[in-house]
């Protein structure tokens, strides 16, 4: 092979080992066991009564109901106990009895949102995570992360996308199109929602 394959072949390799894959806006896992499950009434925590919370429950409301079959409801509204914090749980039940009995009354399945990220000001970021929670055994079974950053080429795209299916989405200047969704929590926690919805 003459030097200039060898250098045509190089920078191919290269190119291939350094060009890192992006990180997708939203992953999921589920339980091996998710279809043995009948949920169709689910319960919706809000851990904090502040605005990006109350943007994030009507978010999760809107979204998952297009997304699914699922009857979402609002259950409780308060901190949860430092044994029921996602960062305790880390795969073992969620204890039901951490919540007042009435909360679990004719509910299949818990939705326990979590920001773990926030930032309002330029560059926005909003790192969200959902757990759905069985009722009958307090497992999670199905567990979503969402991320998205204004510095990222692939989330601005995916926002000129999302808000040109909504009702007067589209037109206009791009940058502000894109700006006035980072900059309202309520569409920014939507469009994050949007995202875990759709992994569903």
């Amino acid at each position: 092979m003459d030097n200039r394959k060898w250098g045509l072949a190089l920078v191919l390799l290269c190119g291939c080992v350094i060009a890192p894959d992006p990180r997708p806006l939203a992953t999921a896992t589920i339980a091996s066991d998710f279809q043995t499950y009948s949920i169709r009434r689910v319960g919706l925590l809000r851990l904090h009564d502040d605005a990006l919370h109350r943007a994030l429950d009507r978010a999760v409301r809107i979204e998952f109901l297009e997304a699914s079959d699922y009857v979402i409801t609002p259950a409780y509204t308060g901190e949860l106990t430092p044994s029921a914090s996602p960062e305790r749980r880390s795969g073992s039940p969620f204890p039901l009895d951490a919540l007042p009995p009435e909360v679990l009354e004719g509910l299949d399945a818990l939705l326990v949102p979590q920001v773990i990220a926030s930032r309002t000001r330029a560059p926005q970021v909003l790192e969200l995570r959902l757990d759905l929670i069985a009722c009958e055994t307090g497992l999670t079974i199905w567990s979503a992360t969402a991320w998205v950053d204004s510095t990222d080429n692939e989330a601005r795209n995916r926002i000129l996308e999302w808000q040109a299916q909504l009702p007067g989405g589209s037109g206009g200047d791009d940058r502000l199109r894109v700006q006035s969704i980072m900059e309202s929590p309520e569409r920014l926690a939507r469009f994050a929602v949007h995202q875990l919805a759709g992994l569903l």
